[in-house]
């Protein structure tokens, strides 16, 4: 890293930063408030400890001692630099400065000597006592801040820079980290859809795998194409399966942000790396899921205002990914590319003064126009012959979003959401828009209202279309359903923020980023990627294998008198976990689902008679119940509701329980005499 490269970088990139002591002022203060709400989730887990109520352990009492004494330092510092004290406080660390800076590159050891400090204390060794929210943040803050120390006396750069640059480090490792439980051989399935997922990702070698051709996946095409690569390496187990999904969530979000940081060049590596790297946590607030990004990174690669057929072929062959993948997401490339010229090219570079406003206004968009007409109808005849190929005998099974319940309420907070779908998304893009908004605000003469208009029309497009998709069933959980709009919104406040955006005037553009919004810009996706859970998880893999081997006779037995539905933990037959039983297409776990939520009656009606007639001698499957439940109680409750309705209903009528795996939640049904 080249100092002197990264400290231009900054000034010509970046806002006008705060002086070191404003800096250090400004960090202990934010320390300070997340100290004082850590400490009473810290003292109410801890009292959980101890062997009577209100007593704590003796480890208890000693991390406790410890978080009070260090909160009673930092408010004693914060006190002393708003006093004559500071300037003692400045002359010392100016010679800790000094010593460490002789240290040299050391400092980038003592950078990650940090963070593996907070992972192996906070998230490893004393995670059940840091495992609320509010002490984590503490705690990444504090590290932060030590590791932008080291950061600034080895390059010679701004301690706010440096603070910035650590923040996000920090914060795309620990992210990265959040991903390792995933990475298993354990045979069962480590969430509700996961095997699914594994299932339909085999499909398109299913002749191979199964004996047999079996249609392809009418849900997510393109995810599951992608997971498929793994099958690529024969008797590749479950364990690596994972690995691989866990590399397309890191390695795509990773190239969108390189591809980003391509585009609009911060001008130093460290400060493209850093862009790279917040953009990949910004979309993971979402999280926008792996196989939209393809898209992105085809338009990022490809977009060459000057050169319209190498523009074309790559909207083209986005869209063509885009058409394959969701209904919603047919637009996106083609306004990706649009958004990236209304920025890069101003109208009046080939507007003729002879010709009227229109003529010229349409000679300025019939390059995005162009695009547009192509993409549509590669994205429309992409999709038209996946359904071909696909082997599914009604093209309705493709179309059954459109007629999903909307559920408007889970735009606002509820038990599905807590934070709400609408608040979430504006928490998340505010200070985006706010830096797009001022720049707009401060410099309209760079802007013509063309091309305002049309990236505010593009914007509320998919804002708008990512809430009616949220409100959908099935959806509202989190903010993925935005990711779209999400995208969009990076391309034009990274524009907008490093200033390279074509101005009307041609005078050089001088972007308006004030540090305090910078900050927020930096610290949201952060803060918001910090939520990981117990990454180092462990799993009981001899309980599994017990299980495991109790269940192989049961189905082995049953598959000698009839077919054996797994409606979940497919995956055990897809890597040969349970041999000898023959495979049914028919049922999996998320297709049932899509058609309960949808209300499918002819695919519902056939499981039914299927169920009346006993066709299955075993049915493998989550525990079912015929509860009903009440939104206002119970998160994804018109899921259930749909679910018990169509599902466990006609099922616990024509099947009895035969076992129960209470480890594994893993009921067995036989048909009732």
């Amino acid at each position: 890293m080249d100092a002197k490269r990264l400290n231009n970088a900054v000034e010509d990139s970046l806002a006008k930063l705060p002086g070191a002591l404003a800096t250090v002022r400004w960090f202990f203060s934010l320390l300070v408030v997340l100290t004082a709400a850590s400490l009473p989730s810290l003292f109410a887990r801890g009292q959980e400890s101890g062997h009577t109520i209100g007593s704590y352990s003796m480890l208890w009492v000693t991390l406790l001692s410890t978080a009070v004494i260090l909160a009673l330092a930092e408010l004693a510092i914060l006190v002393l630099l708003w006093t004559r004290a500071s300037h003692r406080l400045t002359r010392l660390a100016g010679s800790l400065s000094r010593r460490l800076a002789r240290l040299g590159w050391l400092n980038g050891l003592g950078i990650v000597a940090v963070w593996g400090g907070f992972v192996l204390l906070v998230l490893w060794r004393y995670q059940k006592h840091f495992a609320d929210f509010a002490p984590q943040v503490w705690l990444f803050w504090l590290a932060a801040g030590v590791g932008a120390l080291f950061l600034a006396v080895w390059k010679k750069t701004p301690y706010a820079w440096a603070l910035m640059l650590v923040t996000v480090f920090y914060a795309a490792g620990i992210k990265a980290l959040g991903y390792l439980p995933e990475i298993s051989a354990y045979p069962f399935s480590l969430s509700w859809s996961e095997g699914s997922r594994f299932y339909y990702a085999s499909l398109p070698y299913s002749r191979w795998l199964y004996g047999f051709q079996i249609p392809l996946s009418s849900l997510h095409p393109t995810r599951y194409l992608l997971q498929s690569i793994a099958f690529w390496i024969p008797d590749a187990g479950i364990g690596f399966h994972r690995f691989w999904q866990v590399v397309l969530w890191l390695l795509l979000n990773l190239l969108t942000g390189l591809a980003l940081a391509r585009r609009f060049n911060p001008g130093s590596h460290a400060v493209a790396l850093a862009l790279a790297l917040w953009a990949a946590l910004f979309a993971l607030q979402g999280p926008v899921y792996y196989h939209l990004l393809v898209c992105a990174i085809l338009v990022f690669f490809g977009f060459d205002r000057k050169r319209f057929w190498k523009t074309l072929i790559f909207v083209v062959l986005a869209s063509a990914w885009a058409g394959i993948s969701r209904v919603n997401w047919i637009p996106v490339p083609v306004m990706l590319a649009a958004a990236l010229y209304l920025l890069e090219k101003p109208v009046c570079e080939d507007a003729d003064p002879g010709r009227s406003r229109l003529v010229n206004w349409l000679r300025y968009l019939w390059p995005p126009l162009a695009w547009g007409i192509a993409g549509g109808l590669a994205a429309l005849a992409a999709q038209a012959s996946y359904v071909f190929v696909s082997g599914h005998e009604n093209a309705s099974d493709f179309g059954t979003s459109f007629t999903s319940a909307l559920l408007w309420y889970r735009l606002f907070p509820s038990k599905t959401f807590p934070l709400g779908v609408l608040p979430a998304i504006l928490l998340v893009s505010a200070p985006l828009l706010a830096l797009i908004g001022g720049n707009w605000l401060r410099s309209r003469a760079d802007w013509h209202p063309l091309r305002v208009l049309g990236l505010i029309g593009m914007a509320l497009t998919l804002l708008l279309g990512g809430l009616v998709v949220s409100a959908k069933i099935g959806g509202g959980s989190n903010i993925h359903n935005m990711d779209a709009f999400l995208i969009l919104l990076l391309v034009m406040g990274v524009s907008m923020g490093l200033g390279k955006y074509a101005s009307e005037t041609g005078v050089r553009v001088r972007a308006w980023r004030p540090w305090q919004l910078l900050l927020a810009i930096v610290f949201v996706p952060v803060i918001w990627n910090l939520d990981i859970g117990d990454p180092f998880v462990e799993r009981n893999f001899k309980q599994a294998a017990y299980d495991l081997g109790k269940l192989n006779p049961i189905v082995q037995k049953y598959a000698s008198q009839g077919e054996v539905l797994f409606i979940t933990q497919r995956q055990l037959e897809v890597f040969n976990q349970v041999p000898g039983v023959r495979l049914v297409p028919d049922y999996e776990l998320m297709t049932l689902m899509e058609m309960s939520i949808s209300n499918n009656r002819p695919y519902l009606d056939r499981f039914e008679q299927d169920l009346k007639n006993h066709r299955f001698a075993l049915i493998v499957a989550d525990r079912q119940h015929k509860d009903i439940i009440d939104p206002e109680v119970y998160s994804f409750a018109e899921e259930n509701n749909a679910w018990v309705e169509y599902v466990s209903k006609p099922m616990l009528k024509y099947y009895r329980e035969e076992l129960y795996f209470d480890t594994q939640g893993i009921q067995l049904l036989v048909p009732r005499k």
